[in-house]
């Protein structure tokens, strides 16, 4: 059996979470709200993180 959830969610994936546009996904993306890794061109987070993000469970320090 194999497990079809991905681990790591591209802008595609954040757009159809959240409901925002693609521009705003990337900017999302490139805030430094949460930890991305970026391959390339390609933005990706870790959907664990993604959600604890979402819920405000985030562990990362605010630049303020």
């Amino acid at each position: 059996m194999t497990n079809d959830k991905k681990v790591m969610l591209d802008v595609r994936d954040v757009m159809a979470i959240t409901g925002l546009g693609r521009n705003n996904a990337y900017e999302l993306m490139k805030s430094g709200e949460f930890h991305v890794k970026t391959i390339g061109k390609k933005y990706l987070v870790h959907e664990e993180v993604f959600q604890n993000w979402l819920k405000g469970n985030s562990k990362t320090k605010k630049r303020w």
